[in-house]
């Protein structure tokens, strides 16, 4: 009986502190949220006020009408929305013909070419944007959305080009073998019998695309010289650095506005959506 309590002791014990740990790493990674939420709803004098104040008192939507009427955000949310619904398209459709070639035909050198094609995930992007940027400067590409889309319409993902393998890696052949003897081609395979099995791995592909290019500041701040082709992340340090050095410098109730309206759409696809991200990483056989 002594032992027995001990062990009982001991299961409360572990859960008391792995609830703790959950609670303070869930308050590092909300306050910042919070903090944003509540200084976007602030006046200037209580933003600029010591000590610091955390509840808006009282609210205010003078940052967000600043937003509206002082910049072009709505050309910058159509500009990143018509970009990153370029990427999503363009990998969904031609990383799905890479992914499913390489699991399910045969071919000489195949796991070779496999491995390179893997290994591009190790290589950072900052390395090969001088190459690239020469290389669209000499096709008159700069200061187009080209740039932007290209690499992703021609399977440039390598991780998507994982995901996807895996999923299909995993999918039974008989399924397959029973559609030939029907006399069913390779395309009507893949688009009528596999893809409609594999929509949540598809969303997860979708979701991480999404997020990628829309929190992406990079590669538009290298590629975009127009301000009216700015994407909402180029925008925000645009705003950011064109109230710096005035009198409202310290006023940071615009950018906060604008950054909450810029991670509003991943949150709200998050939540909207979570339970098919799970089930797509975990259809896919992906482990963390």
């Amino acid at each position: 009986m002594k032992i027995r309590g001990m062990r009982l002791m001991f299961k409360k014990s572990k859960f008391a502190v792995w609830l703790i740990i959950c609670v303070v790493m869930g308050v590092v990674f909300i306050l910042p949220f919070f903090w944003m939420i509540s200084t976007s709803l602030m006046g200037t004098e209580q933003i600029v006020k010591y000590p610091p104040e955390f509840i808006p008192s009282p609210a205010t939507s003078r940052s967000f009408q600043y937003i509206f009427e002082n910049t072009d955000f709505f050309i910058y949310l159509k500009n990143s929305c018509i970009i990153t619904s370029l990427n999503i398209l363009g990998t969904l459709v031609s990383t799905t013909l890479v992914a499913y070639g390489f699991a399910k035909y045969d071919a000489p050198l195949k796991k070779l070419w496999f491995t390179i094609l893997m290994s591009t995930m190790m290589i950072p992007y900052f390395v090969t944007i001088i190459p690239l940027y020469n290389i669209y400067v000499k096709l008159k590409l700069v200061n187009t959305i080209v740039p932007l889309v290209l690499p992703n319409i021609l399977a440039g993902s390598g991780f998507s080009i994982f995901l996807l393998h895996q999923f299909f890696k995993t999918f039974p052949r008989e399924i397959e073998e029973s559609a030939r003897i029907d006399g069913c081609s390779e395309l009507n395979i893949l688009f009528r019998i596999v893809l409609p099995n594999c929509t949540a791995v598809l969303f997860v592909v979708a979701i991480f695309m999404f997020v990628w290019t829309w929190n992406d500041y990079f590669g538009p701040a290298i590629f975009l010289n127009d301000q009216k082709k700015y994407t909402l992340s180029v925008g925000l340090v645009f705003l950011s650095k064109s109230i710096s050095g005035y009198k409202d410098a310290l006023d940071q109730g615009p950018v906060m506005a604008m950054s909450l309206l810029t991670v509003l759409p991943i949150m709200i696809l998050y939540c909207c959506f979570q339970k098919y991200f799970i089930k797509g990483i975990v259809d896919s056989g992906l482990k963390g």
